[in-house]
């Protein structure tokens, strides 16, 4: 395989690196390459057996969203190295997996940041939480934070009251990348809904930062969703309310 300056590369001996000049023909046979290692030391390096291997982009259970058509997927295997480039095997929200190229991904950054504000999602661990009417797996927006001791979320539709209050370390907040709120309910973008037809519905979050979803009669459709699918907004106002299935 061939490699160019500033290619990131992987050495079997010397380990992670940086092409820094060639390629070039050695006097000791063979095509070589001069790899800026760590700690500024330099190697002359084959690619004889593999010695030398592009570094991957991706590691098996990384997050990643696609560049052209904004879904989430899961590493689930890679990386692999082929004529057309390196490439992963990822799973998406609905546990499809298929293979996607290295340059149609970007990495999605693990949410580092646990600070609860208003407008965040919050995810319930169990039934009845706090006396709440609750399920464990509800995903609730939260309305304020009264002091440091309560988490003020709005109740689900149809709950017996508008709002609960729970204790920050009773609730876990969720990556705001999987979630989308509208009209203060959470729609988890990894499941697919019902609505009010019995029609399915699979929605994700778009290049442009936009939910949108596809309908169909079938909740095992994996149509593509395009900037022409009705957006979540819409969805909920036109055909809810929505059931998670």
């Amino acid at each position: 395989m061939a490699f160019k300056v500033g290619d990131k590369v992987t050495h079997r001996t010397f380990g992670a690196g940086e092409v820094a000049f060639g390629p070039y023909l050695s006097a000791f046979g063979g095509t070589h390459y001069l790899m800026a290692g760590d700690g500024g030391k330099h190697y002359i390096v084959g690619t004889e057996e593999g010695e030398l291997k592009p570094a991957a982009k991706f590691k098996v259970g990384d997050k990643v969203r696609g560049l052209y058509s904004g879904a989430l997927y899961t590493i689930e295997a890679g990386p692999f190295f082929s004529e057309i480039g390196e490439w992963y095997a990822t799973k998406d929200g609905d546990g499809h997996v298929d293979h996607n190229s290295a340059d149609c991904l970007t990495a999605v950054e693990p949410q580092t940041d646990t600070a609860l504000k208003p407008g965040d999602v919050v995810r319930i661990p169990r039934d009845d939480l706090q006396g709440a009417d609750v399920k464990a797996g509800d995903l609730l927006v939260v309305k304020q934070l009264d002091g440091r001791d309560t988490v003020v979320v709005h109740a689900a539709p149809g709950a017996r009251q508008y709002t609960w209050y729970f204790e920050p370390e009773n609730v876990t907040k969720v990556d705001a990348d999987s979630v989308a709120v509208v009209d203060n309910v959470a729609y988890d973008l990894f499941v697919k809904y019902r609505d009010r037809d019995g029609d399915f519905w699979r929605f994700e979050r778009r290049p442009d930062g936009e939910v949108r979803g596809n309908c169909a009669a079938s909740q095992y459709s994996t149509v593509r969703i395009d900037d022409y699918h009705d957006t979540l907004a819409e969805t909920v106002r036109e055909y809810g309310p929505l059931t998670r299935v």
